[in-house]
């Protein structure tokens, strides 16, 4: 059988072109990368596809916007973004759960691009604020009764408390209320064997497990802070580990011990409640002593960035006939290189008018 034809359809699509991206020359592969626009189908961080272009298409100059490539997802977004695109075409950003920008979605493609692709600009990410005092503490409450076990010693807390084998705790009770027996109020203790919502008490990192008793009737005033060794509460919290961040202060306010304003900082030790920072990606968190309570205090992630693909050949495309459209990624990302696969003299059919435009 023919292995290609002049009609712009899929049968008729050059048989052998998926060996241009490691491909079996079959049917199946054939009818998959003929027009194909998706992403990552063939090769990672490229998008391939093969096209029929006819001599009327390969000199359009008016172009429009197709898709957008993402060059560097960014952080810390906690909503979508507004993306600004010169020329005619407006866009917007999706955000996905973990704080990048996953998509730049076309919502007009524009048209009279010539040539150089338009200027794409994300929208930087909202800045996370945070009070320099109450959001270095980490508090647990527990009940004095029932949050108490007599024989293994676990305290089990209201909710997940968010400590660490080694944290440093401050043992607070409410006004009113009466310290559990083995323990004063106001004293400091290390937490051992810690699960996510329990964990045992000993005076220092070496000494034997807290004796504790029981309250006969229960309180519910009766908590564990951690503080200042660098973890930051700020609520929801987006950030992942390794994320790149800014902390920034306001004019009035005072940098935290152990920060400072303007400067770049790595996430590590993140959960769904806060962070902890480092100099280094993946290295020892930096301990910060809480400061006078001030709300001008923030963390901002890094602005994604895109580039968009543009639907005309142009002059890329040296010949009408079967071609094999590449949108490269990295240095190159949004910019097209066409492979002429099969030189033809006039191409039928024409079923594609978004990538390769008729006027």
């Amino acid at each position: 059988m023919a292995q290609w034809g002049n009609n712009d359809v899929n049968s008729n699509a050059v048989l052998w072109a998926p060996t241009s991206v490691r491909l079996a020359p079959n049917t199946t592969n054939r009818n998959n990368l003929y027009e194909n626009t998706t992403p990552n189908a063939f090769t990672s961080g490229e998008t391939e596809g093969m096209f029929a272009v006819n001599t009327t298409e390969m000199n359009v100059t008016n172009g429009s916007i197709i898709s957008y490539t993402i060059t560097n997802n960014g952080s810390g977004y906690r909503a979508n973004a507004v993306v600004t695109v010169s020329g005619n075409a407006t866009s917007n950003a999706t955000a996905n759960a973990t704080g990048r920008i996953s998509a730049v979605n076309a919502n007009t493609v524009g048209s009279g691009y010539t040539g150089t692709p338009p200027t794409v600009t994300i929208a930087a990410p909202a800045a996370q604020t945070f009070n320099s005092n109450t959001a270095l503490f980490l508090d647990a409450t527990f009940n004095s009764a029932t949050g108490v076990a007599n024989t293994t010693e676990f305290i089990t807390t209201a909710s997940a408390h968010g400590f660490s084998n080694g944290d440093v705790v401050q043992y607070r009770t409410a006004t009113g209320n009466t310290a559990l027996t083995g323990l004063t109020n106001a004293a400091s203790y290390v937490v051992r064997y810690a699960n996510s919502s329990a964990f045992i008490l000993s005076a220092n990192a070496t000494s034997a497990n807290l004796n504790l008793t029981a309250a006969a009737t229960g309180e519910t005033g009766h908590t564990l802070r951690r503080v200042g060794q660098g973890f930051i509460s700020i609520g929801t919290n987006i950030f992942q580990d390794g994320d790149y961040v800014t902390y920034t202060v306001a004019g009035g306010n005072t940098a935290l011990t152990g920060l400072t304003s303007g400067s770049s900082y790595y996430i590590v030790g993140s959960n769904s409640s806060g962070v902890e920072l480092s100099a280094t990606r993946g290295g020892n968190s930096i301990v910060l002593t809480p400061g006078v309570s001030q709300t001008g205090h923030s963390l901002t992630g890094v602005t994604a960035t895109a580039e968009a693909v543009l639907s005309y050949a142009g002059r890329g495309v040296p010949h009408a006939g079967w071609v094999l459209r590449t949108v490269g990624s990295g240095g190159r990302a949004g910019r097209v290189q066409y492979e002429t696969l099969i030189a033809m003299g006039s191409i039928a059919g024409d079923s594609d008018d978004t990538v390769f435009k008729d006027a």
